[in-house]
């Protein structure tokens, strides 16, 4: 990914592609791409599975889910690593006060009290 340094802040170019982890879900599911293509609905060849996982950048939010399904996740799972958990996902289930409380921790642990 190609970056441009001004002074302490880096940029990242407009057209840098998202990576999404894909394959490390496979392994972390301990699945292939024969077995992921049969777990969609209709099932594809082990072949689309491949070239959905090695072109990327060819892959569009309806593909996104039809893996994200067949991988037991959410769409938005497949933009984080195995093990990494977002706090979208810890809150869930929580209520608005828990929600606005989290947030204000975060802030404040980063920095960026409001």
């Amino acid at each position: 990914m190609e970056a441009t340094i001004t002074g302490m802040a880096t940029r990242i170019r407009k057209s840098a592609r998202v990576h999404l982890y894909i394959t490390e879900w496979f392994e972390d599911r301990g699945l292939n791409d024969e077995q992921v293509a049969n777990r969609l609905d209709p099932p594809v060849d082990r072949a689309t599975v491949f070239r959905w996982r090695k072109e990327q950048h060819r892959l569009n939010p309806e593909k996104i889910g039809k893996l994200a399904q067949a991988l037991d996740l959410e769409p938005a799972d497949l933009y984080r690593p195995p093990g990494r958990q977002s706090i979208d996902s810890i809150l869930k289930d929580a209520d608005d006060s828990v929600r606005d409380m989290a947030a204000d921790i975060v802030r404040r642990m980063i920095g960026k009290a409001s």
